[in-house]
């Protein structure tokens, strides 16, 4: 339900070409349930009412209030039966959306019949669903966070450009209580097909509490003047059981791992070419700007159209080489240099963050790789201030880059072997140290849940106080960090189990990707079922929650001998009779963190 001004009812008449209503149809088939925000324009400078006799770009609405939508929020009329409302906003300066929360599920039959009822003529949208929303708080409808949350899966926009190829936006939500300072916020694009972003709904209530008042805000990024799109479905919804819920490819990574730079007019001003290594300049606030982001364990790479020796001694001169891994200059396109660096850092391209002063470049990257986050050198020193690089600084963040480095001293040695793998890992002499969670790597648990996403089973993201709460579980589970080491060096910790072993189920199970395909995961869970079976469980079993980038986590248990108990591969629970054996588990020595050897296991079970 859209708001444009009570008694100023704007509508517009537009053909949508065949895929387009195609999408919209497609879309009612994927919810069962959708919550009715009424949206409202509103400005993202507002200091209403004052600015109304202060602000030069002040242009009054038939109420009073400020057009920040060149003609309100129109309704428009495909000449179909829409049973989701179309519409199209023109942005003028400072415009954006807002509408307000708390809301209740509604079936989208009601959802609809309610939509075609509010919005005829008079336009009493805003007030009949006010009305509605108020007899609901009296009947005691709104319901408790818990209830709110588990209401709802996602929150879904679906949408398209209409005045450019691909328009970016931030989606925000924040508390009404002012004196809240939390708040969600996450990047998405319109692109000129028909759009689809979804957002856990999980995600939003880690920091948003559902039940109680808040504003959500859909903003343009960047200058908003002149925009304008075409908006179907902006609201919560529940997934149609029989459907899977779309992905969001357009949606950057909850927390970036890689920035990628550019080097000319980017990390330094002049023209490598021209001024020759020592005649550039590194850019004020750069050198900083990279410091703090290898502090935080964001690695760092280099695309540039340069002469690559040239390029990497100006980098050395500068003390910036050793912060660039796996550089690429060369004179080809940028976004297969991208790629080259995501192969080489085995890291999905979702994680990265594109910077360069040149639009052609940005664009060509964007095109080429829509889930990259470009940005423009301008914005270099904002990176900070983005909830996108907002990562815990631990020890093991600090030492990331050197990890990388090690690894592909790894990745070097792998490729000159004979082409046995697993003979080449028997070599490496790798050892798995297993201990239990203690408070002093509760922080990088937290930060693991936060970056792991391939090998993330159940797509977790623990808050600072899911860790605290299993510190102090006494139902019984245990928690298991993961730390490994080979004769090139020490990988950190990189994997958390948490289970219970008299019924043999484990609760969660992530690790880093740095040790995929190495046989650490058949090493560990040899050792678990071990202590599961001896503890009297007749099976190993693990919740499966399909996400957007886990797929890798399904093969990993898939490949051990886990099977499956569902239909679609969407969620379900991985299961393995015991005792059981895993392929490879010989080639990684398990040892306490005490570097004592775990007792031996049982052969029947491995």
């Amino acid at each position: 339900m859209k708001e444009t001004v009570a008694l100023d009812h704007a509508q517009a008449q537009m053909v949508l070409p065949a895929a387009m209503a195609d999408a919209r149809v497609a879309t009612y088939d994927l919810i069962q349930n959708r919550s009715m925000i009424v949206w409202g324009e509103h400005c993202s400078e507002c200091a209403a009412p004052s600015c109304y006799t202060a602000c030069s770009f002040f242009t009054p609405r038939s109420d009073g209030h400020c057009r920040r939508f060149t003609r309100g929020i129109e309704t428009i009329d495909s000449g179909t039966s829409d049973k989701i409302l179309l519409t199209r906003i023109a942005f003028r300066r400072w415009g954006k959306l807002e509408g307000r929360g708390p809301v209740r599920p509604m079936s989208k039959q009601e959802a609809a019949a309610e939509e075609q009822y509010a919005q005829p003529a008079l336009g009493l949208g805003l007030a009949f669903l006010a009305r509605r929303e108020a007899r609901q708080r009296t009947a005691g409808h709104i319901q408790t966070s818990r209830g709110v949350h588990g209401s709802f899966n996602a929150f879904l926009i679906e949408g398209a450009a209409l005045s450019a190829k691909s328009i970016s936006f931030t989606l925000t939500l924040v508390p009404a209580d002012k004196t809240n300072p939390t708040l969600f916020q996450s990047q998405f694009s319109l692109n000129a097909d028909w759009t689809r972003i979804s957002i856990p709904v999980a995600d939003i209530a880690r920091t948003i509490d559902l039940s109680q008042g808040f504003l959500v805000q859909i903003e343009p990024i960047g200058e908003a003047e002149g925009l304008e799109v075409l908006l179907g479905l902006c609201d919560f919804v529940t997934w149609a059981k029989a459907v899977t819920p779309p992905s969001a490819p357009n949606m950057p990574a909850a927390k970036a791992k890689v920035v990628v730079w550019d080097l000319d007019h980017t990390i330094w001003d002049g023209i490598l070419l021209e001024d020759g290594p020592e005649g550039v300049t590194v850019k004020p606030g750069i050198r900083e700007m990279i410091e703090a982001l290898d502090a935080r364990g964001i690695l760092q790479s280099v695309a540039s159209k340069n002469n690559h020796d040239e390029a990497v001694t100006a980098l050395a001169h500068h003390g910036l080489l050793d912060f660039m891994l796996a550089p690429q200059v060369s004179w080809g396109p940028k976004s297969a240099a991208l790629s080259r660096i995501a192969e080489t850092l085995n890291l999905g391209l979702d994680s990265f963050a594109f910077i360069d002063d040149q639009p052609f470049e940005r664009g060509e990257v964007g095109e080429a790789h829509p889930s990259v986050t470009v940005l423009a050198d301008t914005e270099a020193l904002t990176l900070l201030e983005r909830p996108q690089f907002d990562v815990p600084v631990t020890p093991e963040s600090r030492g990331r880059r050197a990890l990388y480095a090690v690894e592909a001293a790894r990745a070097l040695a792998a490729e000159s072997a004979s082409g046995d793998m697993d003979q080449f890992l028997r070599g490496c002499d790798l050892a798995l140290s297993v201990a239990r969670l203690s408070a002093e790597d509760a922080e990088r648990i937290y930060e693991l849940s936060q970056r792991t996403n391939q090998l993330n089973i159940a797509a977790t993201r623990y808050s600072r106080d899911d860790v605290a709460a299993m510190l102090a579980d006494s139902s019984g589970a245990e928690a298991w960090t993961l730390r490994c080491a080979d004769r090139f060096g020490d990988y950190g910790l990189i994997g958390f189990a948490y289970g219970t072993p008299q019924t043999g189920h484990i609760r969660d199970f992530f690790m880093s990707c740095r040790v995929q395909r190495k046989r650490v995961e058949a090493a560990f869970f040899a050792w678990l079922a071990a202590q599961y079976e001896t503890a009297g469980a007749p099976e190993l079993t693990i919740s499966y929650q399909r996400a957007a980038r886990n797929g890798p986590a399904l093969d990993l248990f898939l490949g051990l001998g886990f099977t499956l108990d569902s239909t679609d591969n969407s969620h379900g629970q991985l299961r393995c009779t015991l005792p059981a054996g895993f392929e490879g588990s010989d080639i990684v020595r398990v040892v306490h963190a005490a570097n004592e050897p775990i007792p031996a296991l049982n052969t029947e079970a491995v």
